[in-house]
């Protein structure tokens, strides 16, 4: 009888100990998810914008006497190919595309895929971004939501601005590669010049790509 009620205190203050570690688990789980939902965002910051805004402007200029080797080097992975912008996004919402789609790209800006075309040239440049990622930085977090056919997008790159139209928009599975095509696989005439931006869905998974087609509009200014 003596080990039974002594042995009370024990489990009483095991059971104590067990609900507080479940209200901390729940508690830190419901931060993370406030976190996501609340403590990110697609705009860039003042500094961010005013950094991608000079990229913009060296971009736009001219190669300087005697850096035409420079300019004409080829495009290697991690470079600096284009600026976007797509005002549906925002009044602010502006990033520059780098070279290649690993993490090191895709942590700092947009992800221009590899093998598609470079901006406003024949053909379609493909560009990919985050929706949601740990460190909150995820451009096209509102991008299924905000943006849609008719809404513009500008690339500024070394040719001039390029301003694309979207023509649609579409949900995919990650196999379906088809959409980098020349034709964005769906029968797109691939003699033009067409965008596609691709990112995950939902919004906090990667179950699905969600993707954005467009086509120039405007010849480069």
């Amino acid at each position: 009888m003596r080990t039974r009620v002594a042995g009370r205190p024990v489990r009483r203050l095991l059971l104590v100990m067990a609900a507080a570690l479940a209200l901390a688990a729940g508690t830190a789980l419901g931060s993370y998810a406030v976190w996501l939902r609340v403590g990110t965002g697609a705009a860039p910051d003042a500094g961010e914008a005013a950094r991608t805004d000079r990229l913009a402007s060296a971009l736009a200029r001219p190669p300087a006497a005697g850096n035409a080797a420079e300019a004409a080097r080829p495009v290697r992975r991690g470079d600096l190919v284009a600026v976007v912008r797509i005002p549906a996004l925002g009044p602010t919402w502006v990033y520059p595309v780098y070279e290649g789609t690993d993490d090191a790209e895709l942590s700092r800006g947009l992800a221009h895929y590899p093998g598609t075309a470079a901006p406003g040239a024949v053909g379609n440049f493909a560009v990919a971004g985050h929706r949601s990622s740990l460190s909150g930085f995820e451009p096209f977090a509102d991008l299924p939501e905000l943006v849609h056919p008719g809404d513009e997008i500008t690339a500024t790159a070394r040719g001039g601005v390029y301003t694309y139209v979207v023509t649609a928009t579409r949900n995919v599975s990650p196999r379906d590669v088809a959409v980098l095509a020349a034709d964005q696989g769906r029968g797109a005439d691939p003699a033009q010049r067409l965008i596609t931006l691709t990112t995950c869905t939902p919004r906090f998974g990667h179950s699905g790509r969600y993707v954005v087609f467009g086509r120039l509009e405007a010849p480069p200014r």
